[in-house]
């Protein structure tokens, strides 16, 4: 079960997101290790940081739902993913559960990316973009998830420790914009007199979500 996890994650990450050109691996002070893959090939200006190794031992502390975090970064801090990953063993020290939609503060050890970019916690959610397929991981009748991770401001944690997660997702991800139906899709592909339109709608939806995803993004609050 373990290694099937771990290969699956690895071959489904690969596909979506290019071949990573590294893999660290990460310890916490009991021993326990978890991988970082970082992909640079998925979306220019970005770098993502996959785990690998969360979705199996989430499944050894049976927990209802697993699967592996990715986190996006334009900065090229060092702090990042060590951030991101012992977020990822505080929550498995903490049994977490990852479908409840949470943040976690850095802390102390998040001094430097609060001063520089304004962001002191990571919020712990649904991938923001991709298609269904991407979400989910599937093995027979079992089937692991990809959530996703995204920095965000103090004010944005206060704010979601008071009003909940169902407010702060209807401010955050109104950042993304409103993607276009299939059936916007398919008119605006069709109709050859609407190719400008569709193009510039595509565009803009790719800056909206590039701006929401930057470590350096504005508080939604």
């Amino acid at each position: 079960m373990s290694a099937f996890w771990v290969d699956a994650y690895r071959q489904h990450f690969q596909h979506y997101l290019e071949k990573p050109f590294d893999i660290q691996v990460y310890h916490d002070p009991s021993g326990a290790s978890l991988k970082l893959a970082t992909h640079d090939w998925a979306r220019a200006g970005f770098r993502i940081y996959a785990s690998m190794g969360l979705a199996d031992r989430l499944v050894l502390d049976e927990q209802d739902e697993f699967g592996e975090v990715i986190l996006f970064s334009d900065v090229a801090d060092r702090e990042i993913p060590l951030l991101f990953v012992n977020a990822l063993f505080f929550i498995l020290q903490n049994k977490i559960p990852l479908g409840t939609r949470f943040a976690i503060g850095f802390g102390a050890m998040g001094e430097g990316i609060a001063r520089r970019h304004g962001k002191t916690a990571l919020y712990f959610t649904r991938p923001a973009e991709g298609s269904a397929d991407f979400a989910e991981v599937e093995k027979g009748d079992a089937i692991g998830r990809v959530f996703q991770a995204y920095f965000i401001t103090a004010k944005e944690d206060e704010f979601l420790e008071k009003e909940g997660p169902d407010a702060f997702d209807e401010r955050f991800w109104k950042q993304f914009g409103v993607e276009l139906t299939d059936e916007e899709r398919v008119e605006l592909a069709v109709d050859k007199t609407k190719a400008q339109e569709l193009q510039a709608r595509l565009a803009d939806l790719g800056q909206r979500s590039s701006d929401a995803l930057s470590v350096r993004r504005r508080s939604c609050v």
